[in-house]
């Protein structure tokens, strides 16, 4: 189980990811966004666009007052949440310079148990039937 507290109206995990090296990033939650999305800087400042050459495309609007935004599939070796390991997955980068958000969005976030709590200002996220257990145990108790 990992947990995170709302900070400025935002719930944002740290999340580990590999991609040519391990890197450390913030991530907000946003269960309104249907793809896990960055700007390429976030992993490393020398990848280049061409390097996505026969990669997947995307567009997706919204991250810049409604402009349509290029993104490339970019496959992780790892993805973990907190302490939740997803293994490899897909998320979106773009090198777009506008685009300053990196966002967890629902591809990934659906693959996981996850509980905000008004109370505490806290989400919970788990990945398993004990995890789950855990996460209502705590919130009653």
């Amino acid at each position: 189980m990992y947990s995170t507290k709302l900070k400025d109206e935002r719930y944002s995990v740290e999340c580990i990811v590999l991609l040519r090296k391990v890197r450390v990033i913030q991530f907000v939650v946003d269960t309104g966004a249907r793809f896990t999305c960055c700007n390429y800087k976030v992993f490393d400042k020398n990848i280049r666009e061409e390097d996505f050459a026969g990669c997947e495309i995307k567009t997706i609007s919204g991250f810049i007052e409604g402009s349509v935004v290029k993104f490339y599939r970019c496959s992780l070796k790892q993805f973990t949440i907190g302490n939740i390991d997803m293994h490899v997955q897909d998320i979106w980068i773009t090198f777009d310079k506008r685009v300053k958000e990196t966002v967890l969005g629902m591809d990934i976030l659906k693959q996981i148990t996850f509980i905000a709590d008004s109370r505490n200002q806290m989400i919970y996220f788990g990945i398993d039937q004990e995890d789950y257990r855990s996460i209502f145990e705590e919130l009653t108790a």
